[in-house]
Protein backbone atom coordinates (compact mmCIF):
# COMPACT_ATOMS: atom_id res chain seq x y z
CA UNK A 1 0.00 0.00 0.00
CA UNK A 2 1.73 3.48 -0.71
CA UNK A 3 1.59 6.10 2.07
CA UNK A 4 1.81 9.75 1.31
CA UNK A 5 0.26 9.87 -1.80
CA UNK A 6 -1.80 12.72 -0.46
CA UNK A 7 0.14 15.18 1.42
CA UNK A 8 -1.50 17.97 3.04
CA UNK A 9 -1.38 20.92 1.55
CA UNK A 10 1.25 23.44 2.82
CA UNK A 11 -0.47 27.01 3.63
CA UNK A 12 1.60 29.26 1.45
CA UNK A 13 3.17 32.56 3.40
CA UNK A 14 0.86 35.00 4.55
CA UNK A 15 1.03 37.84 1.55
CA UNK A 16 0.03 40.48 5.22
CA UNK A 17 3.22 39.30 6.55
CA UNK A 18 5.75 41.63 4.48
CA UNK A 19 2.90 44.66 5.02
CA UNK A 20 2.84 44.31 8.44
CA UNK A 21 6.56 45.88 9.37
CA UNK A 22 5.77 49.42 6.84
CA UNK A 23 2.38 49.31 8.23
CA UNK A 24 3.64 49.58 12.24
CA UNK A 25 6.55 51.80 10.87
CA UNK A 26 3.54 54.19 9.44
CA UNK A 27 1.60 54.12 12.49
CA UNK A 28 4.52 54.97 14.56
CA UNK A 29 5.01 57.63 11.94
CA UNK A 30 1.68 58.75 12.87
CA UNK A 31 1.79 58.89 16.08
CA UNK A 32 5.33 60.95 16.61
CA UNK A 33 3.77 63.54 14.02
CA UNK A 34 1.45 63.75 16.75
CA UNK A 35 3.68 64.72 19.40
CA UNK A 36 5.99 66.80 16.94
CA UNK A 37 3.31 68.91 14.66
CA UNK A 38 2.78 72.08 16.79
CA UNK A 39 6.98 72.39 17.03
CA UNK A 40 7.79 72.44 13.45
CA UNK A 41 10.97 74.81 12.70
CA UNK A 42 10.49 77.81 10.93
CA UNK A 43 12.12 77.06 8.00
CA UNK A 44 9.81 73.85 7.96
CA UNK A 45 7.05 76.36 7.92
CA UNK A 46 8.73 78.00 4.57
CA UNK A 47 8.34 74.48 2.80
CA UNK A 48 4.49 74.15 4.30
CA UNK A 49 3.67 77.64 2.65
CA UNK A 50 5.65 76.89 -0.66
CA UNK A 51 3.04 73.39 -0.62
CA UNK A 52 -0.32 75.33 0.24
CA UNK A 53 0.14 77.86 -2.41
CA UNK A 54 1.28 74.93 -5.32
CA UNK A 55 -1.50 73.33 -3.88
CA UNK A 56 -4.50 75.18 -3.88
CA UNK A 57 -3.25 77.81 -6.67
CA UNK A 58 -0.70 76.42 -8.45
CA UNK A 59 1.67 79.14 -7.68
CA UNK A 60 5.62 78.39 -6.93
CA UNK A 61 6.56 80.85 -3.89
CA UNK A 62 6.16 81.78 -0.61
CA UNK A 63 4.20 84.85 -1.43
CA UNK A 64 1.35 85.08 -3.70
CA UNK A 65 2.20 88.32 -5.56
CA UNK A 66 5.38 87.03 -7.14
CA UNK A 67 7.67 84.08 -7.62
CA UNK A 68 10.37 83.29 -5.74
CA UNK A 69 12.91 80.48 -5.53
CA UNK A 70 14.01 79.75 -2.63
CA UNK A 71 12.67 76.12 -1.94
CA UNK A 72 15.60 74.02 -1.33
CA UNK A 73 13.80 70.72 -2.55
CA UNK A 74 11.58 70.87 -4.67
CA UNK A 75 10.58 66.69 -4.55
CA UNK A 76 9.60 67.46 -1.33
CA UNK A 77 7.17 70.63 -2.20
CA UNK A 78 6.10 68.39 -4.58
CA UNK A 79 5.04 65.25 -2.54
CA UNK A 80 3.69 67.45 -0.09
CA UNK A 81 1.48 69.43 -2.37
CA UNK A 82 0.08 66.29 -4.06
CA UNK A 83 -1.43 64.85 -0.54
CA UNK A 84 -2.34 68.78 0.53
CA UNK A 85 -4.17 68.70 -3.13
CA UNK A 86 -6.87 65.93 -1.64
CA UNK A 87 -6.55 66.65 2.48
CA UNK A 88 -6.95 70.49 2.12
CA UNK A 89 -4.33 70.58 4.96
CA UNK A 90 -0.32 71.26 4.30
CA UNK A 91 0.17 70.52 8.20
CA UNK A 92 -1.25 67.01 7.75
CA UNK A 93 0.26 66.40 4.17
CA UNK A 94 3.73 66.56 6.50
CA UNK A 95 2.67 64.08 8.87
CA UNK A 96 0.74 61.41 5.75
CA UNK A 97 4.35 62.00 4.05
CA UNK A 98 6.16 61.15 7.05
CA UNK A 99 4.08 58.05 7.89
CA UNK A 100 4.39 57.08 4.08
CA UNK A 101 7.87 57.48 3.96
CA UNK A 102 8.54 55.48 7.62
CA UNK A 103 6.84 52.56 5.67
CA UNK A 104 8.74 52.91 2.82
CA UNK A 105 12.66 52.32 4.28
CA UNK A 106 11.03 49.86 6.16
CA UNK A 107 10.33 48.19 3.32
CA UNK A 108 13.19 49.02 1.74
CA UNK A 109 15.26 47.65 4.74
CA UNK A 110 13.06 44.91 4.53
CA UNK A 111 13.74 43.77 1.03
CA UNK A 112 17.23 44.40 1.42
CA UNK A 113 17.33 41.75 4.37
CA UNK A 114 15.20 39.19 2.66
CA UNK A 115 18.13 39.42 -0.18
CA UNK A 116 20.77 39.18 2.50
CA UNK A 117 19.29 36.47 4.27
CA UNK A 118 18.68 38.71 7.78
CA UNK A 119 16.10 37.94 10.53
CA UNK A 120 13.01 39.54 9.16
CA UNK A 121 12.18 41.22 12.62
CA UNK A 122 15.83 43.75 11.98
CA UNK A 123 14.16 45.54 9.22
CA UNK A 124 11.91 46.62 12.38
CA UNK A 125 14.96 48.71 13.69
CA UNK A 126 15.34 51.47 10.95
CA UNK A 127 12.22 53.25 11.49
CA UNK A 128 12.37 53.12 15.17
CA UNK A 129 15.26 54.56 15.00
CA UNK A 130 14.95 57.42 12.62
CA UNK A 131 11.53 58.28 14.13
CA UNK A 132 13.16 59.07 17.91
CA UNK A 133 16.20 61.06 16.89
CA UNK A 134 15.91 64.36 18.32
CA UNK A 135 17.76 66.07 15.17
CA UNK A 136 16.00 64.13 12.82
CA UNK A 137 12.59 64.83 14.39
CA UNK A 138 13.39 68.47 14.40
CA UNK A 139 13.43 68.60 11.03
CA UNK A 140 9.74 67.51 10.37
CA UNK A 141 8.55 68.85 7.42
CA UNK A 142 11.75 69.41 5.85
CA UNK A 143 13.10 67.04 3.02
CA UNK A 144 15.44 64.90 5.80
CA UNK A 145 13.20 62.23 5.99
CA UNK A 146 12.66 62.16 2.66
CA UNK A 147 16.54 61.94 1.67
CA UNK A 148 17.02 59.36 4.33
CA UNK A 149 14.23 57.39 2.93
CA UNK A 150 16.20 57.56 -0.77
CA UNK A 151 19.37 56.58 0.66
CA UNK A 152 17.79 53.02 1.72
CA UNK A 153 16.71 52.81 -1.32
CA UNK A 154 19.73 53.61 -3.43
CA UNK A 155 21.53 51.03 -0.54
CA UNK A 156 18.89 48.54 -1.37
CA UNK A 157 19.67 48.75 -5.47
CA UNK A 158 23.17 48.76 -5.13
CA UNK A 159 22.89 45.48 -2.48
CA UNK A 160 20.66 43.60 -5.63
CA UNK A 161 21.98 45.06 -8.61
CA UNK A 162 19.10 47.21 -10.01
CA UNK A 163 21.06 49.60 -12.02
CA UNK A 164 18.27 51.59 -13.49
CA UNK A 165 16.63 51.53 -9.65
CA UNK A 166 19.56 52.89 -8.60
CA UNK A 167 19.52 55.44 -11.56
CA UNK A 168 15.81 56.43 -10.89
CA UNK A 169 16.87 57.06 -7.25
CA UNK A 170 19.91 59.17 -7.80
CA UNK A 171 17.90 61.43 -9.77
CA UNK A 172 15.54 61.71 -7.02
CA UNK A 173 17.87 62.47 -4.58
CA UNK A 174 19.23 65.70 -6.35
CA UNK A 175 15.35 66.85 -6.73
CA UNK A 176 15.32 66.40 -2.44
CA UNK A 177 18.83 68.52 -2.00
CA UNK A 178 21.09 69.28 -4.94
CA UNK A 179 24.05 68.84 -2.77
CA UNK A 180 22.76 64.95 -2.53
CA UNK A 181 24.58 64.90 -5.90
CA UNK A 182 27.93 63.71 -3.83
CA UNK A 183 26.25 60.93 -2.58
CA UNK A 184 24.65 59.93 -5.70
CA UNK A 185 28.32 60.03 -7.37
CA UNK A 186 29.91 57.72 -4.68
CA UNK A 187 27.39 55.09 -5.22
CA UNK A 188 27.59 55.12 -9.20
CA UNK A 189 31.32 55.27 -8.98
CA UNK A 190 32.17 53.14 -5.94
CA UNK A 191 29.76 50.59 -6.41
CA UNK A 192 31.08 48.24 -8.54
CA UNK A 193 27.76 46.70 -10.42
CA UNK A 194 27.03 50.35 -10.82
CA UNK A 195 29.72 51.33 -12.39
CA UNK A 196 30.08 48.90 -15.02
CA UNK A 197 26.49 50.39 -16.57
CA UNK A 198 27.30 53.89 -15.75
CA UNK A 199 25.96 55.06 -18.97
CA UNK A 200 22.10 53.16 -17.25
CA UNK A 201 22.61 54.70 -14.30
CA UNK A 202 23.26 58.63 -15.88
CA UNK A 203 20.84 57.78 -18.42
CA UNK A 204 18.10 56.91 -15.73
CA UNK A 205 19.33 59.48 -13.53
CA UNK A 206 18.82 62.04 -16.12
CA UNK A 207 15.18 61.00 -17.37
CA UNK A 208 13.90 61.18 -14.06
CA UNK A 209 15.54 64.71 -12.97
CA UNK A 210 16.29 66.81 -16.52
CA UNK A 211 12.28 67.63 -17.22
CA UNK A 212 11.97 69.22 -13.29
CA UNK A 213 15.15 71.33 -14.30
CA UNK A 214 14.42 72.65 -17.58
CA UNK A 215 11.21 74.19 -15.96
CA UNK A 216 13.34 75.39 -13.59
CA UNK A 217 15.46 77.12 -15.58
CA UNK A 218 13.30 78.27 -17.93
CA UNK A 219 10.23 78.84 -15.77
CA UNK A 220 11.72 79.77 -12.48
CA UNK A 221 14.78 82.14 -13.86
CA UNK A 222 17.40 79.20 -12.37
CA UNK A 223 18.93 75.58 -12.42
CA UNK A 224 18.80 75.36 -9.07
CA UNK A 225 17.17 77.25 -6.16
CA UNK A 226 18.34 81.03 -4.92
CA UNK A 227 18.98 79.95 -1.41
CA UNK A 228 22.17 77.15 -3.01
CA UNK A 229 23.97 80.11 -4.37
CA UNK A 230 23.66 82.29 -1.64
CA UNK A 231 23.91 80.16 1.51
CA UNK A 232 27.47 79.11 -0.42
CA UNK A 233 30.21 80.74 2.08
CA UNK A 234 27.84 81.72 4.76
CA UNK A 235 28.32 81.48 8.70
CA UNK A 236 27.14 82.82 11.79
CA UNK A 237 27.71 85.73 14.13
CA UNK A 238 31.13 87.39 14.72
CA UNK A 239 32.74 84.25 15.34
CA UNK A 240 32.21 82.83 12.01
CA UNK A 241 30.52 79.44 12.69
CA UNK A 242 29.81 77.18 9.99
CA UNK A 243 29.15 73.67 9.61
CA UNK A 244 32.64 72.12 10.55
CA UNK A 245 32.47 73.61 14.12
CA UNK A 246 28.31 73.64 14.12
CA UNK A 247 27.55 70.38 16.76
CA UNK A 248 30.16 71.61 18.98
CA UNK A 249 27.81 74.81 19.35
CA UNK A 250 24.86 72.43 19.32
CA UNK A 251 26.59 69.92 21.98
CA UNK A 252 26.55 73.67 24.41
CA UNK A 253 23.43 74.65 23.88
CA UNK A 254 21.30 70.84 23.49
CA UNK A 255 23.57 68.45 25.13
CA UNK A 256 21.65 66.12 25.49
CA UNK A 257 19.27 65.75 22.53
CA UNK A 258 22.67 66.49 20.36
CA UNK A 259 24.17 63.19 21.88
CA UNK A 260 21.29 61.36 21.28
CA UNK A 261 21.04 62.55 17.74
CA UNK A 262 24.65 61.26 17.81
CA UNK A 263 24.65 57.71 19.23
CA UNK A 264 23.52 56.18 16.48
CA UNK A 265 25.49 57.96 13.73
CA UNK A 266 28.37 56.99 15.42
CA UNK A 267 27.28 53.19 15.59
CA UNK A 268 27.21 53.32 12.17
CA UNK A 269 30.09 54.45 11.31
CA UNK A 270 31.78 51.64 13.69
CA UNK A 271 29.18 49.13 12.02
CA UNK A 272 30.32 50.14 8.76
CA UNK A 273 33.76 49.34 8.46
CA UNK A 274 32.86 46.27 10.91
CA UNK A 275 30.66 45.14 8.05
CA UNK A 276 33.42 46.17 5.28
CA UNK A 277 35.79 43.98 7.32
CA UNK A 278 34.34 41.25 8.19
CA UNK A 279 33.48 41.13 4.33
CA UNK A 280 30.02 40.13 4.75
CA UNK A 281 27.36 40.16 2.07
CA UNK A 282 25.98 42.84 1.21
CA UNK A 283 29.35 45.24 1.44
CA UNK A 284 28.35 47.38 -0.80
CA UNK A 285 25.60 48.97 1.88
CA UNK A 286 28.43 50.64 4.12
CA UNK A 287 30.03 52.29 1.20
CA UNK A 288 26.91 54.27 -0.43
CA UNK A 289 25.14 54.96 3.59
CA UNK A 290 28.63 55.09 5.31
CA UNK A 291 31.08 57.05 2.83
CA UNK A 292 28.13 58.37 1.14
CA UNK A 293 27.40 60.30 4.71
CA UNK A 294 31.60 61.63 4.75
CA UNK A 295 31.37 62.84 1.76
CA UNK A 296 28.00 64.54 1.90
CA UNK A 297 29.42 65.99 5.49
CA UNK A 298 32.19 66.80 3.75
CA UNK A 299 30.78 68.70 0.98
CA UNK A 300 29.36 71.41 3.28
CA UNK A 301 32.42 71.67 5.40
CA UNK A 302 34.00 72.54 1.76
CA UNK A 303 32.14 75.17 0.81
CA UNK A 304 31.78 76.35 4.43
CA UNK A 305 28.29 77.16 4.84
CA UNK A 306 26.28 77.45 8.13
CA UNK A 307 25.43 75.16 10.14
CA UNK A 308 21.70 74.32 10.58
CA UNK A 309 20.63 72.01 11.58
CA UNK A 310 19.04 69.87 8.86
CA UNK A 311 22.12 70.25 7.43
CA UNK A 312 23.11 67.22 9.54
CA UNK A 313 20.10 65.51 8.97
CA UNK A 314 20.94 63.37 5.74
CA UNK A 315 24.50 61.99 7.20
CA UNK A 316 22.83 61.60 10.49
CA UNK A 317 19.97 59.73 8.98
CA UNK A 318 22.22 57.81 6.67
CA UNK A 319 24.42 56.53 9.47
CA UNK A 320 21.32 55.73 11.56
CA UNK A 321 20.19 53.61 8.85
CA UNK A 322 23.27 51.92 8.67
CA UNK A 323 23.98 51.18 12.48
CA UNK A 324 20.02 49.31 11.95
CA UNK A 325 21.00 47.23 8.81
CA UNK A 326 24.84 45.89 10.48
CA UNK A 327 22.65 44.38 13.27
CA UNK A 328 21.29 41.93 10.51
CA UNK A 329 24.75 41.58 8.28
CA UNK A 330 27.09 40.91 11.48
CA UNK A 331 25.16 38.28 13.05
CA UNK A 332 23.02 36.06 13.50
CA UNK A 333 21.70 33.88 16.45
CA UNK A 334 22.28 35.05 19.88
CA UNK A 335 24.77 37.68 18.99
CA UNK A 336 22.26 39.46 16.63
CA UNK A 337 19.45 39.47 19.32
CA UNK A 338 22.04 41.36 21.64
CA UNK A 339 22.77 43.73 18.95
CA UNK A 340 19.19 44.21 18.66
CA UNK A 341 18.84 44.69 22.34
CA UNK A 342 21.44 47.77 22.12
CA UNK A 343 19.34 48.91 19.18
CA UNK A 344 16.47 48.85 21.09
CA UNK A 345 17.97 50.34 24.23
CA UNK A 346 19.21 52.93 22.20
CA UNK A 347 15.16 53.34 20.64
CA UNK A 348 13.60 53.46 24.13
CA UNK A 349 16.46 56.48 25.73
CA UNK A 350 16.02 58.59 22.73
CA UNK A 351 12.06 58.01 22.99
CA UNK A 352 12.30 58.36 26.66
CA UNK A 353 13.90 61.80 25.93
CA UNK A 354 11.47 62.89 22.95
CA UNK A 355 8.38 62.42 25.61
CA UNK A 356 10.20 64.03 28.67
CA UNK A 357 10.29 66.90 26.15
CA UNK A 358 7.11 67.47 26.23
CA UNK A 359 3.41 65.98 24.79
CA UNK A 360 2.81 67.53 22.44
CA UNK A 361 6.04 69.53 21.77
CA UNK A 362 5.92 72.87 21.83
CA UNK A 363 9.55 73.74 20.52
CA UNK A 364 12.13 70.79 18.76
CA UNK A 365 14.95 70.18 20.90
CA UNK A 366 17.28 71.13 18.63
CA UNK A 367 15.66 74.39 17.26
CA UNK A 368 17.32 77.83 16.39
CA UNK A 369 14.32 79.91 16.18
CA UNK A 370 14.00 83.13 18.14
CA UNK A 371 9.84 82.46 18.51
CA UNK A 372 7.55 78.90 18.75
CA UNK A 373 5.22 78.43 15.88
CA UNK A 374 2.23 79.01 18.76
CA UNK A 375 3.67 82.31 19.33
CA UNK A 376 4.42 83.07 15.46
CA UNK A 377 0.83 82.07 14.72
CA UNK A 378 0.15 84.99 17.88
CA UNK A 379 1.78 87.54 16.00
CA UNK A 380 0.63 86.67 12.26
CA UNK A 381 -3.05 86.62 13.77
CA UNK A 382 -2.39 90.85 14.57
CA UNK A 383 -0.72 90.94 11.06
CA UNK A 384 -2.04 92.31 7.78
CA UNK A 385 -0.55 93.83 4.42
CA UNK A 386 3.48 93.13 3.46
CA UNK A 387 5.25 93.11 6.51
CA UNK A 388 8.99 93.50 6.77
CA UNK A 389 10.46 90.44 8.77
CA UNK A 390 12.77 90.40 12.03
CA UNK A 391 14.61 87.59 10.51
CA UNK A 392 12.05 84.97 10.49
CA UNK A 393 9.68 84.37 7.61
CA UNK A 394 8.19 80.69 7.34
CA UNK A 395 5.58 80.36 10.59
CA UNK A 396 4.48 84.13 9.84
CA UNK A 397 3.92 83.77 6.32
CA UNK A 398 1.68 80.06 7.04
CA UNK A 399 -0.15 81.84 9.49
CA UNK A 400 -0.37 85.04 7.64
CA UNK A 401 -1.84 82.59 4.89
CA UNK A 402 -4.08 84.77 2.08
CA UNK A 403 -4.41 88.24 4.71
CA UNK A 404 -1.19 89.18 5.06
CA UNK A 405 2.39 88.51 3.46
CA UNK A 406 6.17 88.80 4.74
CA UNK A 407 8.80 90.57 2.95
CA UNK A 408 12.14 88.76 3.11
CA UNK A 409 14.82 87.79 0.95
CA UNK A 410 13.30 84.02 0.96
CA UNK A 411 9.90 85.67 -0.04
CA UNK A 412 10.97 88.11 -1.95
CA UNK A 413 13.08 87.52 -5.01
CA UNK A 414 14.77 90.97 -5.43
CA UNK A 415 16.41 91.41 -2.28
CA UNK A 416 17.48 87.76 -3.10
CA UNK A 417 18.87 88.21 -6.54
CA UNK A 418 20.76 92.04 -4.88
CA UNK A 419 22.04 89.51 -2.82
CA UNK A 420 23.16 86.85 -5.22
CA UNK A 421 24.40 90.02 -7.72
CA UNK A 422 27.19 90.92 -4.97
CA UNK A 423 28.45 87.43 -5.05
CA UNK A 424 28.99 87.86 -8.91
CA UNK A 425 30.48 91.04 -8.36
CA UNK A 426 33.19 89.51 -6.32
CA UNK A 427 33.66 85.97 -8.58
CA UNK A 428 35.74 85.28 -10.90
CA UNK A 429 35.49 84.67 -14.37
CA UNK A 430 34.48 81.10 -14.12
CA UNK A 431 31.74 81.08 -11.68
CA UNK A 432 30.41 84.38 -13.22
CA UNK A 433 29.90 82.65 -16.45
CA UNK A 434 27.66 79.77 -14.28
CA UNK A 435 25.98 82.05 -12.72
CA UNK A 436 25.19 83.85 -15.90
CA UNK A 437 24.38 80.47 -17.57
CA UNK A 438 21.91 79.79 -14.44
CA UNK A 439 20.15 82.80 -14.99
CA UNK A 440 19.80 83.01 -18.59
CA UNK A 441 15.83 82.97 -18.72
CA UNK A 442 15.64 84.89 -15.54
CA UNK A 443 13.13 88.03 -15.84
CA UNK A 444 13.22 91.55 -13.50
CA UNK A 445 11.24 90.37 -10.23
CA UNK A 446 9.18 93.49 -9.38
CA UNK A 447 9.83 94.31 -5.60
CA UNK A 448 6.21 94.69 -3.31
CA UNK A 449 7.84 96.41 -0.46
CA UNK A 450 6.70 96.29 2.91
CA UNK A 451 4.54 98.31 4.43
CA UNK A 452 5.23 97.82 8.06
CA UNK A 453 7.55 96.29 9.81
CA UNK A 454 8.35 93.48 12.76
CA UNK A 455 11.19 94.79 15.13
CA UNK A 456 12.55 92.46 17.66
CA UNK A 457 14.17 93.67 21.06
CA UNK A 458 15.38 91.61 23.82
CA UNK A 459 13.23 91.08 27.39
CA UNK A 460 9.52 91.32 27.61
CA UNK A 461 7.41 94.61 26.72
CA UNK A 462 4.41 95.71 27.73
CA UNK A 463 3.12 96.41 23.69
CA UNK A 464 4.39 93.99 21.22
CA UNK A 465 4.18 90.23 21.53
CA UNK A 466 6.47 88.72 24.04
CA UNK A 467 8.21 84.87 22.44
CA UNK A 468 11.20 83.54 23.13
CA UNK A 469 12.95 79.64 22.89
CA UNK A 470 15.84 78.04 24.54
CA UNK A 471 18.27 79.52 21.82
CA UNK A 472 17.01 82.90 21.96
CA UNK A 473 15.52 83.84 25.09
CA UNK A 474 12.81 86.15 25.75
CA UNK A 475 12.28 88.67 23.00
CA UNK A 476 9.52 90.94 21.76
CA UNK A 477 7.88 91.37 18.18
CA UNK A 478 6.51 94.98 18.15
CA UNK A 479 4.74 96.06 14.63
CA UNK A 480 5.84 99.87 13.73
CA UNK A 481 5.95 101.80 10.47
CA UNK A 482 8.44 101.21 7.74
CA UNK A 483 10.18 104.77 7.95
Amino acid sequence: MRRGRHRAPVPAPSRLLPAALPAGAAVLAAGVFLLVRDALVDDAYITLTYVRNLAFHGHWGANLDGISHTATSPLNVLLQAVVTVVVRDAVVAAGIVLAGLAATVTWWSQRTGDHLGWPRWTAALPAALLLVNPLLLSTVGLETYLAVTLLAGLAYAAVTGRVVVAGVVCGLLTLTRPDLVVVAAVAALAVPVLRRRLATVLAAAVAVSLPWYAFSWVALGSVVPDTVLWKIGDSWGRHHITFTDGLFVYHERFPEATVLALLPAAAGLVGGVSWLLARRPGAVAPVVLGLGAVVHAGAFVVIGTAPYHWYYGPAVGALSLLAAWTVGALATGVPAVVLGVVAAGLVVVSGGFDLRHGTPWTVAPIATNRATTAEYATVAAGLHGKVVSAGELGALAYFCADRCAIDDPLSERAPMLARIEQRRAAAGPVTRVLLDANYLFLEPAPYHRGTTRLVSRSGHHPEGVDVGTPWSGPENLRLVPVG
